[in-house]
């Protein structure tokens, strides 16, 4: 689907998609005023429990305590602090090491910068500066101003000082890093923080965090600092270090407490089941599939090995020949079924049927797809290489004699040459069908395909998707070539034998009718483009009118032509709108070149004021791996940038089905989940406004039931807890306390800071769905883990899924969605 395409090319790094080490929560669930819950989520985060060397914990069991305890200077040993600045120190002209009060931040930064920088040159640092320079330079110039209280920061560091800056930095006490804080904020050390104080921080914070925060809102926000203590310190303008605490306290999310936090894991880790079980429960559709198929192509090569085992041709050619028969043969059987995979409206037909879904993986279509085309290229280098690199060879170089009493017959009595064998229609077919599979096949593998930035700028000129696409139909050339190879082989004139016909005939109709059918029913469709929009990132959006007969469900997806860029292109995409809407919807990312021409398109149209709209034809809908919630109590939904595309309009059909519901006053007959969490990972606040209309309609407060739980982290904040965020996170809380909405995504969604911590994710999952279990005899509850996004976190999901189904009680089913 071109929503996980484009996830998967959103330049996710693997440390962003790593599974996090760290067992700690986060800010625990605070209550919404409407129906829905948005508790936040568990982020990988530093422990907010702290116990002070002399064992004191009064700060602790406050919930002041709980908020203060958590905010961090820096997370790095003095050992890794002391290694950064060995390697930038210099020793010029100086009696001591120093580094520049500029490589400060460096020293003292992300624990996750450290790999990358340290492996570079000084020099090269600072010409091609790393994030730690690049997102916070002048909250790090700040905390060392507050470290030196304002005095010159602009000299040189010694390692002694900056190890004296990272002990007060360090310091366990809550009161000292309080001070610190407030010295930070606090430019002109006069022991009082002003509004204005407050909102040159809030830019900086919002500066160093990637947030798109105005001089406006800065106001507003540090106004309303200012509003929530004054209530408490008799309106005295200015706020001391002791007031600090109690801004954390009236920052802290309404109902939480660190024992909302903690949930006591009594029963988490009962009756667990042996991994071979789920791993056998989670593949065992799959690997039936694939060991029928290779059961299926052994069989036709040892038929065929053993029969022409026992042909006078072996006597010229021997086993060559017997294996390069045999590899023809199951070429024969992957030619035709590798057609299967591909026809889409078969394939969503046959979903329906729970009996033949509940046996067959249809999600894994188009991964068996891949799987046939392996077999294939194993097919054609036994087949081509054996009879080029050895019957051929020994046709040519057999004894006459031996030759004229066995072979003879079938080259006119006449022992041709190497080169005469290979100019025969038999051969070039075959060395033409190969080429014409090299090229198709080679542009079909990831790099090409997604024009990896890997390969030479000259190849990515000439690949991409749209490459993909067409080359992909040399395959109509290649089938052509395979009848004409198949009627004329060297060995035989029986026709009985010439089988290619027989194996490739019913899913080449199928395929064939099916594309046919495909082009007449997007013709029948009667589509107006009824609303456009555009949001930043350049993701095109539209609202298209629902024809009459298209009926979807969440999940599914559909393609797309616009035939002033191609008559021939499709292009899928997910649905974004819900099955009871009266209109279709999909959020397209412009990062492909067909995408790309879709937005000028559409965006010269409207600002042109043109009359008529670019014209779109729509195709489906089509089935995916995500309309398999419906099957599961519980489902999770996470999706990264773009990736939540598959999930919008499954949340909008749960919302819809449960207004209906209390409308109704009557319970619906149709199994539907208990509940749904959704985790929407995105690495840029502007990605909140592709669905921040959704997400609104999604909250109205018109439901008793707390069914859905959003959580939405946007990886450019820094941690919770971090002092680069720790403004943003008071200011969002007391927001949010006062209105309701978000202030980083503007919804009634709160918004976690950092990636998730998925490990404390599935915890949390795991303690508040105790005995959930995998579909088996439609008993019980179980719960279904959907994902769309990079390859590299569905592997760290999937681990966890088994990892947890085999460790406690409650059992995770994966599903990734693969187009």
């Amino acid at each position: 689907m071109h929503a996980e395409l484009e996830a998967e090319r959103e330049h996710y790094d693997d440390d962003h998609s790593a599974l996090s080490t760290s067992s700690s929560f986060s800010s625990t669930s605070s209550s919404c005023s409407v129906p829905f819950s948005f508790s936040p989520a568990l982020t990988a985060g530093p422990p907010w429990r702290h116990v002070e060397p002399n064992g004191n914990q009064d700060h602790y069991s406050s919930v002041a305590g709980f908020g203060v305890t958590g905010l961090t200077f820096t997370e790095l040993d003095w050992t890794t602090v002391e290694h950064r600045f060995d390697r930038l120190a210099s020793t010029r002209n100086v009696p001591e090491p120093v580094v520049k009060w500029s490589d400060f931040g460096y020293c003292v930064g992300k624990p996750e910068c450290q790999e990358m920088n340290v492996k570079l040159s000084a020099q090269k640092r600072h010409r091609l500066p790393g994030e730690w320079i690049q997102r916070s330079p002048e909250i790090s110039n700040e905390i060392l101003k507050a470290l030196r209280g304002r005095r010159e920061c602009k000299v040189d560091i010694t390692k002694k000082e900056l190890h004296r800056y990272w002990l007060r930095m360090t310091d366990p006490s809550i009161n000292y890093r309080i001070q610190l804080f407030f010295d930070m904020i606090d430019r002109n050390m006069d022991g009082r923080i002003t509004e204005v104080d407050i909102k040159q921080t809030i830019l900086m914070s919002a500066t160093a965090n990637k947030l798109s925060v105005t001089h406006e809102e800065a106001e507003e926000h540090a106004g309303l600092v200012m509003e929530a203590l004054d209530t408490h310190h008799h309106n005295q303008g200015y706020l001391q270090a002791s007031q600090l605490e109690s801004l954390f306290e009236l920052s802290m999310p309404l109902g939480s407490s660190y024992a909302s936090s903690v949930q006591h894991q009594n029963g988490l880790y009962q009756e667990p089941i042996s991994r071979a079980e789920i791993m056998f429960r989670s593949y065992w559709r799959r690997g039936w599939i694939i060991l029928f198929w290779l059961m299926i192509c052994v069989a036709l090569f040892a038929w065929k090995f053993i029969q022409y085992s026992h042909r006078t041709a072996f006597q010229v050619m021997g086993y060559c020949l017997c294996t390069a028969k045999g590899a023809a043969e199951t070429l024969k059987f992957n030619m035709a079924i590798i057609l299967l995979p591909v026809c889409r409206n078969s394939i969503t037909w046959l979903r329906k049927n729970r009996r033949i879904s509940s046996v067959i993986p249809f999600n894994d279509n188009i991964n068996f797809h891949k799987l046939i085309a392996g077999g294939i290229v194993v097919g054609v280098i036994l087949h081509g290489g054996t009879h080029l690199a050895c019957d051929f060879p020994r046709i040519s170089g057999s004894d006459s004699s031996i030759f004229r009493q066995t072979i003879a017959a079938r080259f006119g009595y006449h022992q041709p040459s190497y080169i005469q064998i290979l100019a025969t229609t038999e051969v070039a077919t075959g060395i033409a069908m190969v080429v014409l599979m090299s090229i198709a096949f080679s542009l079909a593998t990831k790099w090409p395909r997604r024009q990896s930035p890997s390969l030479p700028r000259s190849v990515r000129q000439v690949t991409g998707y749209n490459t993909f696409w067409y080359s992909h139909h040399l395959f109509i050339f290649v089938y052509a070539l395979l009848i004409v190879h198949s009627m004329f082989l060297f060995l035989t004139s029986n026709v009985t034998e010439k089988t290619t016909w027989i194996y490739i005939a019913i899913p080449v109709l199928l395929y064939a009718g099916e594309r046919i059918f495909r082009a007449v029913r997007s013709r029948f469709y009667e589509i107006e483009v009824l609303k456009v929009s555009f949001y930043p990132g350049k993701v095109l959006s539209l609202k298209l009118n629902k024809p009459k007969g298209f009926n979807h469900k969440g999940g599914m997806y559909t393609f797309l032509q616009c035939p002033q860029i191609s008559p021939f292109e499709w292009h899928p995409f997910s649905l974004t709108s819900g099955p009871a809407d009266d209109h279709l919807s999909v959020h397209i990312r412009t990062l492909g070149d067909w995408s790309y021409q879709l937005y000028s398109l559409f965006q010269e149209a409207v600002l042109t004021g043109a009359k008529e709209l670019p014209k779109i034809y729509i195709d489906g809908p089509y089935g995916a791996a995500s309309q398999d919630y419906i099957k599961y109590d519980i489902v999770v939904l996470i999706g990264l940038g773009i990736g939540a595309t598959p999930f919008i309009s499954i949340l909008k059909d749960i919302a819809n089905g449960l207004q209906n519901t209390q409308l109704d006053q009557v319970c619906s007959s149709q199994k539907g989940p208990l509940k749904a969490y959704l985790y929407w990972v995105t690495r840029e606040q502007s990605s909140f406004d592709w669905f921040r209309d959704i997400m609104k309609e999604i909250s109205k407060p018109n439901l008793k039931q707390s069914v859905i739980e959003i959580h939405n982290f946007l990886t450019s904040i820094y941690q919770e807890g971090n002092v680069r965020s720790a403004l943003i996170s008071i200011i969002q809380a007391l927001y949010y306390r006062k209105t309701g909405i978000d202030i980083v995504s503007r919804t009634p969604v709160r918004t976690h800071f950092a990636r998730p911590n998925w490990l404390n994710v599935f915890s949390k999952l795991a303690r508040k769905h105790r005995g959930a279990r995998i579909v088996s005899a439609n008993t019980g509850i179980n719960m279904g883990v959907f994902y769309c996004g990079p390859s590299g976190l569905a592997r760290e999901l999937e681990r966890l899924c088994t990892k947890f189904s085999t460790k406690t009680n409650t059992r995770f089913v994966f599903h990734k969605e693969n187009y």
